[in-house]
C-alpha cells in the first residue's frame, strides 16, 4: 500500500486507515481536506461513472461494504471496500470512478474532499459507463 502523495497523480492509491483505540472508541487519524461530504450507496449496480476536473476523492466505508470501480488503462479495475477493512482509497482528477454495492444495506462512505481548483457542477452529474465497458462491469457486478 502507497502511501498517499500531495502532488497530483492519475494513479488511484489505498492507504491503510492509520487509527487508535481509546476504551470502546475507535478513532481514525484525519485526513488532509478542503471539504468532507457523507454519502450513501444504495443497493445495485447503476452503470454510472463520475470524473471529477479538480479534486481528489478520499473514501472510506463507514457502514457495509462497496465495489469501487475505476475506469484506468482502457480497462475497469475493482477495488473491494469493506467497513471491517478499513482503507482510505484516493482517487486523483480525471479518473473516472463508480461503485458497485451488492450488500444487503447501503453502504455508507465519507469523502475528504482535496480541492486543486474551481468545483464544476458537471462534476457532480453521473455518467453511463461506455458501451464497450459494459460486459465487463457486468462481469465484476457478479464477481
Amino acid at each position: 500500500m502507497a502511501p498517499f502523495r500531495t502532488a497530483l497523480s492519475r494513479t488511484v492509491e489505498l492507504v491503510p486507515v492509520q487509527r487508535t483505540v481509546h476504551g470502546d472508541a475507535l478513532f481514525s487519524a484525519p485526513r488532509p481536506s478542503d471539504e468532507t461530504l457523507i454519502a450513501e450507496i444504495a443497493r445495485g449496480d447503476a452503470f454510472e461513472l463520475f470524473c471529477h476536473r479538480f479534486q481528489t476523492d478520499q473514501l472510506l466505508v463507514l457502514r457495509g461494504a462497496i465495489d469501487l470501480v475505476v475506469l484506468q488503462n482502457r480497462q475497469l479495475r475493482r477495488i473491494p471496500l469493506r467497513e471491517d477493512e478499513a482503507t482510505w482509497v484516493c482517487i486523483p482528477p480525471g479518473v473516472p470512478h463508480g461503485a458497485i454495492n451488492r450488500g444487503r444495506i447501503p453502504a455508507l462512505l465519507v469523502n475528504a474532499v482535496l480541492r486543486h481548483g474551481p468545483s464544476d457542477p458537471r462534476d457532480y452529474q453521473p455518467h453511463p459507463v461506455p458501451p464497450r465497458f459494459r460486459s465487463q462491469w457486468r462481469r465484476l457486478a457478479v464477481a
